[in-house]
């Protein structure tokens, strides 16, 4: 592992090829997805970024900052990439790049720019559940695959077209009706990604999940239209198979903040604007980040460092307050006998 000034070595290009897959990743998701030497990583991730082939940026505090999370800003990773390990670089590739460069997230944590930082935490969010996934997916042995993985640019760009509504308030209640124009609403989830199990029949083994990250900013109005996209889009039109070339989304699952906004959210899907109060709607599943950044019992590190397999389990709620695994193969209510779950306070 050690090397001369200047040579890449196998570890350089695994840092490389996780931080390029992960947009944004903290040094503790690299060493782990890196693997070997711990000490190692952390020595390459140092070099790396004295040598300008890495950035990375830690969010202010007012004794200490948080720890570093990493991106690409430069074109030589990529071609270091695709000359030693025959990397295909995609024009997408060397946009993000180019935006990474731009926006100088480095600098903007530096100075404490609110709008950038929220979007960094944002895709810290996505980062964290590709990292859960991937890893969880590593530890089943052969049981369970991450097949693929798309966020950004890859599910961006997508539209459907939905009828308006007439809105009118009789006494203390509200009353819609959908009228004949239609108005368009976006449907670009946060990541799109395909679980393979192993234990199915042979063309059942694939199921896919769109993912949204919410931090709890967007209001309820926008996330009315979010969900009510997400519902035509797949429920109603069918438009994933064209646009995503995968069918049928199993479902879109939604992480939150907190219970009290879990609870909100969930109610959203009720609206007569999503599926309607009478529905059993199973394509939204809920979840709050606590469940994965908090501590588990035996170690003090965060749950999704710690146990990353946590997101394979029943902690997924849907409206009607049943809870799911990623495994799930359908939408049927768990066995009231088989005890409780850290979600309990969620429903």
């Amino acid at each position: 592992e050690t090397a001369r000034p200047g040579q890449i070595t196998e570890r350089d290009l695994d840092i490389f090829d996780a931080v390029l897959r992960y947009r944004f990743c903290s040094a503790a998701q690299i060493v782990r997805l890196a693997g070997g030497n711990e000490d190692v990583t952390h020595r390459r991730l140092r070099r790396l970024w004295e040598g300008g082939l890495v950035n990375r940026w830690a969010f202010p505090g007012v004794r200490t900052h948080s720890e570093f999370y990493y991106y690409l800003d430069s074109r030589e990773p990529l071609d270091l990439l695709a000359d030693r390990r025959h990397l295909e670089i995609h024009p997408q590739m060397l946009e993000e790049i180019r935006s990474h460069r731009e926006k100088d997230y480095a600098g903007a944590a530096t100075r404490g720019q609110h709008m950038q930082l929220g979007f960094l935490n944002h895709g810290l969010m996505v980062s964290r559940m590709h990292f859960m996934v991937e890893m969880a997916c590593r530890r089943s042995g052969s049981g369970v695959a991450l097949e693929a993985w798309c966020q950004g640019g890859q599910v961006a760009g997508h539209k459907v077209d939905v009828p308006k509504i007439r809105s009118s308030k009789v006494g203390s209640e509200f009353f819609w009706q959908e009228v004949d124009e239609t108005e368009r609403l976006p449907v670009e989830p946060d990541a799109l990604f395909t679980l393979r199990f192993a234990d199915r029949a042979e063309g059942q083994q694939l199921t896919h999940f769109c993912y949204e990250a919410d931090r709890g900013s967007m209001v309820m109005t926008d996330m009315l239209k979010k969900f009510r996209g997400y519902y035509y889009f797949i429920k109603k039109q069918q438009k994933h198979r064209e646009a995503f070339g995968v069918h049928p989304i199993r479902a879109v699952l939604v992480e939150t903040t907190d219970e009290a906004r879990g609870k909100k959210l969930m109610e959203l899907v009720g609206h007569p604007l999503v599926a309607g109060p009478a529905k059993r709607a199973g394509l939204f599943w809920f979840s709050i980040s606590p469940l994965f950044t908090d501590p588990t019992a035996d170690s003090p590190i965060p749950r999704y460092l710690d146990k990353p397999e946590a997101v394979l389990e029943p902690i997924w709620a849907l409206p009607d307050h049943s809870l799911h695994a990623l495994g799930d193969v359908k939408n049927a209510h768990p066995d009231p006998c088989s005890g409780g779950s850290e979600v309990d306070e969620f429903l």
